[in-house]
């Protein structure tokens, strides 16, 4: 079989010629019904072999054989110009969708329309309503020109032997066009009075305005949109406006009140109103719903988070299924889109407990240290009662401030933030306070401020406690570390900076130190994180001045 499709193929121009002579010789040469019949079984056969289905479909099924020879007896039996009219129509439409091919091909179908193009006109249309187009010495001349025309087909050769596919729709368009020269050829002759021959000219010139003030509307031009974006229009918005869809999703996804399953509801009821939608059933991990109704003929499409179903009224052609697919997949794409908003709203919530956590857990750690330390002037033996209690009595207020405050925000920690903009006071006692605080603990501390400002106490204990933890931690790694802190205030400059002596901040960790949370042995981490964030909320820059073995220094400005 794959043979015999080949040397079809090698004589297609040849069968082509065959075919259109010997359907033109019923015609012109049928006297009698038994040449004209003759003539079309010839014409049959050599069709069923150039028919484009023989180079996809290698054999009929025996259905439709039947019905097949059924038709063909049919219309053999009951041949008329009417359907002699018809015929040359359908072959029409089979050929103009041929007549783009490329290199020698296009002209043999060009040579091919032509001759049925000038048999419809210029003599079946005529002849359907007793009408004369051409003299009575010059019918028969002309008649046996077309017929023998496509005889020089037969020495064509087919260099290309590939399967090509017809464009019905391009093919259809144009035969609608011969269709309308032909009946306003006939209408015009047939009122006006006039000679088929003048009727067609004048229908040509019609056929030829319309054709050319379509093409000068077809483009856009001075604010006009043009027939062409119409028509692309009307295809993409096949059942309803594809940009009102968009627009309508798009302000459902905006609403961050909306949770996904609503979100799905909403827009499902919105597709029903589309009158080809009966049904719209969707699938999710966390359960399933059918709005509307069902039907047997579906459009469907799924992802691993989503399962939609749209059920029809109608049975789903290949354009309206390609729209239908569409829509469906912008639903998809902003349905994962708001569980995406939903997973970072919740990120951001467990964020910002976590943060709230680290924080408050520093600030008890802080806490704990001054009690440790009050707790070693108590347990020693060689100080002072007197000592003592001058001690408890500095810094227990202090101590219950803080716990207070610490307090607080455990209680209400929506307002952390607020709490932290916060309660001014005088520099130099809280500098002092600070020197008391950090007594004997080898850290060296020294000061030139040329007057006393109100600065946020809050702010400068929690940034100075972190720098202090993280480099005291630092000197139990390295023993021979020192520690020193310095308050210098300069006119309206203001610089608090901590520096030790030990090693620099290792360069993988530095790049990304108090812009980011990140981990190390000395606990450069989220204490320094939120102490950047802090002091940057109320106005201060902390930063790091040096970082280099034997000076690595901190600045608060």
């Amino acid at each position: 079989m794959p043979t015999n499709n080949q040397f079809l193929l090698n004589n297609e121009h040849r069968l082509l010629g065959l075919m259109l002579f010997s359907l033109l010789a019923a015609i012109h040469l049928g006297n009698n019904d038994t040449i004209a019949q003759s003539f079309l079984i010839v014409h049959f056969g050599f069709f069923l072999l150039w028919q484009p289905v023989v180079k996809t479909q290698s054999s009929f099924s025996a259905k439709q054989l039947v019905i097949l020879l059924f038709l063909i007896s049919a219309f053999i039996y009951w041949f008329n110009p009417w359907l002699s009219a018809f015929w040359t129509l359908l072959l029409l439409t089979l050929l103009t969708g041929r007549i783009f091919a490329r290199g020698l091909a296009r002209a043999v179908y060009g040579l091919a329309v032509i001759v049925l193009f000038l048999e419809l006109i210029l003599i079946t249309t005529p002849e359907l309503f007793q009408l004369s187009a051409l003299s009575a010495s010059l019918k028969p001349a002309f008649s046996t020109t077309l017929m023998l025309l496509p005889l020089l087909l037969l020495f064509v050769r087919v260099k290309d032997t590939t399967s090509k596919q017809v464009d019905f729709i391009r093919g259809f368009l144009i035969v609608l066009l011969v269709t309308f020269l032909c009946m306003c050829s006939a209408l015009v002759s047939l009122t006006a009075q006039q000679l088929y021959l003048e009727s067609l000219a004048i229908s040509v010139i019609i056929l030829s305005l319309f054709l050319l003030i379509t093409a000068f509307l077809w483009t856009p031009r001075a604010g006009f949109r043009g027939l062409s974006k119409l028509w692309e229009g009307y295809i993409l918005n096949i059942g309803g406006p594809f940009e009102q869809w968009f627009t309508h999703v798009s302000s459902l996804e905006a609403n961050s009140a909306l949770r996904p399953v609503t979100f799905l509801s909403a827009t499902s009821t919105y597709l029903l109103q589309q009158h080809w939608v009966c049904g719209v059933y969707w699938e999710t991990q966390t359960g399933n719903e059918l709005e509307g109704l069902e039907s047997p003929y579906i459009v469907s499409i799924e992802d691993e988070k989503i399962k939609l179903r749209l059920y029809t009224f109608t049975p789903v052609g290949p354009s309206l299924s390609l729209h239908a697919k569409l829509l469906l997949s912008v639903l998809i794409f902003y349905y994962r889109a708001k569980l995406q908003e939903q997973q970072l709203i919740k990120q951001a919530h467990l964020k910002a407990i976590y943060e709230t956590g680290s924080k408050l857990t520093h600030d008890v750690k802080n806490i704990l240290q001054s009690t440790q330390t009050m707790t070693q002037i108590l347990n020693d033996n060689d100080a002072q009662m007197q000592e003592i209690i001058d001690v408890l009595k500095r810094q227990m207020p202090l101590l219950t401030q803080r716990l207070n405050t610490t307090l607080e925000k455990l209680r209400a920690p929506a307002t952390m933030e607020s709490s932290e903009q916060i309660t001014s006071s005088s520099m130099l006692q809280w500098w002092n306070q600070l020197q008391l605080r950090y007594s004997d603990r080898h850290i060296e501390f020294s000061a030139d401020v040329d007057k006393d400002i109100d600065v946020p106490i809050d702010v400068f204990t929690t940034v100075v406690e972190n720098l202090l933890d993280n480099a005291r931690s630092k000197r139990i790694r390295e023993p021979k570390l020192k520690i020193f802190i310095e308050l210098i205030k300069a006119e309206d400059n203001l610089h608090l900076t901590v520096t030790d002596t030990g090693s620099a901040i290792d360069p993988a960790i530095y790049p990304h130190l108090l812009k980011e949370i990140v981990s190390s042995n000395d606990g450069f981490g989220i204490g320094l994180y939120q102490s950047y964030e802090l002091a940057k909320n109320n106005g201060y820059d902390l930063k790091v001045d040096n970082n280099a073995d034997g000076q690595v220094c901190f600045t608060l400005s």
